[in-house]
């Protein structure tokens, strides 16, 4: 269960040398590179990394540069998501505790409260993602 998102920019640099930006901002920020070719990059992120709240908060989880060239212009294509497997798990889990318990309308504050942050998240992703692609193309 992922949540896509796409933003895009118009640039006239070579794609080599956008592709080489790609895996450097990439390499730089500790994401894992999938696959690289030609006119794409696919990366993600170690479900397995330890960081801090905050920094786990500005990370993607996921996505693919793509490059698309017309008119002498490149457009770059960014396609990232975020992934809702891990916090639906754990509400579940919390719902499940909380009903057993008689707690019925508990769950109910749990998944407002998620879903107002969730909404927050995707702010800061969104964010994240065209800064990403802003410092790519300059």
């Amino acid at each position: 269960m992922k949540l896509k998102f796409k933003i895009s920019r118009a640039t006239n640099l070579n794609p080599q040398i956008v592709i080489d930006r790609i895996t450097k901002k990439l390499d730089n920020d500790n994401y894992r590179i999938l696959n690289v070719t030609d006119d794409t990059v696919e990366f993600d992120e170690s479900p397995w990394k330890i960081m801090w709240n905050f920094q786990a908060a500005r990370r993607l989880d996921g996505g693919k540069f793509e490059i698309h060239e017309s008119d002498n212009l490149f457009s770059i294509t960014f396609s990232y998501y975020r992934s809702l497997i891990a916090p639906v798990v754990i509400l579940i889990a919390i719902s499940v505790g909380l009903i057993i318990e008689e707690q019925y309308y508990a769950p109910l504050f749990f998944l407002a409260f998620y879903v107002i942050i969730l909404g927050f998240n995707m702010i800061t992703l969104r964010g994240v993602a065209e800064e990403m692609l802003d410092e790519i193309v300059k």
